[in-house]
């Protein structure tokens, strides 16, 4: 049965990088559906089975920080969105718990990040079809996939350039040729994916893209001397034969990256976030429930476009402090990485830490995916560690180990 729910899990994390393209009426993203189709067949085989791995201080940070989540809606300013929010937190302590307990070798790890690279590809062709079909948002052409706004989906396909790099490089003994194909396909990744961050023409997508190629700089060495030069001239080769036909109003509206985040509004957002900054200081500490930015800050139609304020305002300077924990014990883990998955893991959370300041992530499924995935890599290097099987109250207490 484990091995149905990890199956399940790994279809879920595909899903993940084009949930929004596809829609069910009445439900909801497809990812929601299979996260519920994967979370309750999971919890049915930790009942069943009476095991599961032991809990790390990771778990209980996060649960923390959720439950102060779900309290605030003793003095939210808007109990139905507070609701809403506490029934999502639910679901992802739910996915950080099951991708902790499914997850538990280097190959499982290793399936889970490809299946998300996989999942990224559909939206990196979506984003390239929508360009050449002429399909694009707002009044300055912007290209994004299908149900995605352009910074959203930009972010998204640059924290998956690292880790398709990582896995073309991760020299397995014996390759097969499924193998072999799959490191092709995460090559090719690369050029197309920063080919589809243009055509959005999210300017902190381009930003976040820079400790990208310093990681792929940093660990190309350990690659044989002719294997380096060979995919230097295929992803040079691709980048030139892809670069004519990025959009001139693309690159007229990045070229002004510098301009704007120095001089300029940030398209809007520094006036939110001054509004933003006038409602925190009613309620500094405990917020004005999570979930309320709409209904708190005069500009009702807008998001925070930042998820450190976002959390600042619903949940208070204690809620953005226990966010702040969440993520220093996740990046914690890094200590116990070897040096490329230590260097890997620090790309995606440099990636991620900025990418979420002109963006509201905090119940977004690849925050917390990036956040525990740090945690779970790392426990396969660790030296396993017996721990006793956690029965139910109704079933007699096992003597059967789980191993780490």
């Amino acid at each position: 049965m484990r091995k149905i729910a990890f199956w399940l899990a790994l279809v879920l994390l595909f899903m993940i990088p084009w949930e929004n393209s596809v829609i069910i009426d009445g439900v909801g993203r497809i990812s929601r559906v299979m996260g519920i189709l994967v979370a309750a067949f999971w919890l049915g085989t930790v009942i069943a089975t009476g095991k599961f791995r032991q809990l790390r201080p990771f778990h209980i940070v996060i649960f923390i920080y959720f439950f102060w989540n779900g309290i605030t809606i003793l003095w939210s300013t808007d109990v139905s969105a507070t609701l809403d929010r506490i029934t999502t937190y639910i679901q992802l302590l739910g996915f950080a718990w099951l991708l902790w307990d499914l997850f538990t070798t280097k190959e499982a790890v290793h399936a889970g990040l490809q299946m998300f690279v996989l999942g990224a590809y559909v939206s990196v062709i979506d984003t390239i079809s929508n360009y050449f079909a002429g399909i694009s948002r707002g009044s300055t052409p912007r290209y994004a996939a299908s149900g995605f706004n352009a910074n959203g989906i930009a972010l998204i396909i640059a924290l998956t350039l690292p880790m398709a790099w990582y896995l073309a490089t991760s020299v397995t003994e014996n390759e097969s040729r499924g193998r072999k194909l799959l490191n092709l396909a995460n090559y090719l990744f690369i050029p197309l994916g920063v080919f589809a961050v243009l055509l959005t023409a999210s300017r902190t997508a381009l930003i976040v893209m820079v400790p990208t190629f310093w990681f792929i700089l940093g660990t190309s060495a350990r690659l044989r001397f002719v294997d380096r030069i060979l995919i230097s001239c295929f992803l040079a080769g691709a980048l030139y034969f892809l670069q004519p036909l990025i959009p001139q109003t693309s690159l007229d509206r990045l070229s002004t990256t510098q301009t704007e985040f120095t001089e300029g509004d940030l398209s809007g957002r520094r006036v939110i976030w001054a509004e933003a900054l006038v409602t925190f200081e009613t309620r500094p500490l405990i917020g004005t429930g999570s979930g309320t930015f709409k209904a708190a800050v005069d500009y009702k139609d807008k998001s925070a476009h930042n998820t450190y304020l976002a959390i600042l305002i619903e949940s208070g300077a204690i809620g953005l402090g226990l966010f702040v924990l969440v993520a220093l014990t996740s990046a914690l883990h890094l200590k116990d990485l070897p040096r490329t998955e230590r260097m890997f893991y620090l790309t995606l959370l440099i990636i991620l830490g900025v990418g979420i300041t002109t963006m509201s992530w905090e119940i977004k499924k690849p925050t917390w995916f990036i956040l525990t995935m740090v945690m779970v890599h790392a426990a396969v290097f660790i030296k396993p560690v017996s721990i006793m099987a956690k029965a139910p109250p109704w079933r007699k207490p096992t003597t059967t180990l789980v191993t780490e």
